[in-house]
């Protein structure tokens, strides 16, 4: 069989490394572990269902639903408390695509179990960046 000279000088192409996500603690973070938010009321989702709109008590860690007194965009959202845990079901790769935020955590609701005491009326899913979680050991 005949092999042209351009087949036979080609190099193989670079074996590309996914990136490698960690966490705040600068754990490796993969699908399937549990994570913790890191932050405290810093974070926030907007595009929950409106029954998620509000905080949680620091104490009690009880949802508090946001008042409709005082309705703003800036308060329509649910802000996620520190040590809030879910389950990465998702990391993408920084290299292969420009993601801000390629971690997504699914945080299920009070009728599924729940470890971190926290209240949650509904479950969602959201993306967030490494710096802002941690994996819980």
């Amino acid at each position: 069989l005949y092999m042209s000279s351009f087949f036979a000088d080609a190099t193989p192409p670079k074996e590309i490394v996914a990136a490698v996500q960690k966490d705040a603690n600068g754990n490796n973070i993969t699908i399937g572990q549990t994570v913790a938010i890191a932050t405290h009321n810093r974070i926030k989702a907007h595009h929950v269902t409106k029954k998620l709109y509000g905080s949680f008590d620091s104490t009690t860690k009880q949802f508090l639903p946001q008042d409709e007194a005082n309705k703003a965009r800036s308060t329509s959202c649910l802000l996620l408390p520190e040590g809030l845990r879910g389950e990465v079901i998702a990391v993408h790769d920084t290299n292969a695509a420009d993601r801000p935020h390629p971690i997504v955590v699914k945080f299920v609701a009070d009728d599924e179990e729940r470890s971190d005491g926290y209240s949650l009326p509904s479950a969602f899913k959201m993306h967030l960046g490494a710096t802002e979680v941690m994996v819980v050991v």
